[in-house]
């Protein structure tokens, strides 16, 4: 059971690849540390902060691999940072029309964190409820 809890995170890293790999000026380009706060990283944010939730929880529920499952946060995240690397990468030196640049990539590995944070705040909460609805049978 490999692909089955891993699905939402690889059609999420499908769509994340189309958005970013597409040629065309659809990113803002970025020119002074002030613009960073611009809509365009909190599109980065929530892009990667979605695909690190999902790519934490498929491989803490994937069955077939036994490092992947005992450590899905460190995965997750080195392949979130690894993932935003290619696209950044790919932007500025390869699609036509992109601009690829340091401060989407640190938006993306915040938003990797971001959703390392949210993965965490479920997975307490799974575990409160859990607990509380032992005590109670």
């Amino acid at each position: 059971m490999f692909k089955k809890p891993l699905l939402p995170g690889i059609i999420w890293t499908l769509l994340i690849a189309l958005a970013t790999l597409t040629p065309g000026n659809f990113i803002p380009k970025i020119t002074t540390f002030i613009d960073w706060l611009s809509p365009d990283k909190l599109v980065h944010l929530f892009l990667f902060g979605i695909y690190a939730y999902l790519l934490i929880e498929g491989l803490s529920r994937q069955s077939r691999y036994a490092f992947l499952q005992k450590h899905p946060v460190i995965t997750g995240i080195m392949l979130g940072i690894v993932f935003a690397f290619f696209t950044e990468a790919m932007q500025k030196f390869v699609i036509p029309g992109r601009n690829g640049n340091i401060y989407d990539f640190l938006a993306d590995i915040l938003g990797c964190f971001l959703g390392y944070t949210i993965w965490l705040i479920v997975r307490r909460n799974e575990k409160k409820n859990l607990h509380s609805s032992k005590n109670y049978n």
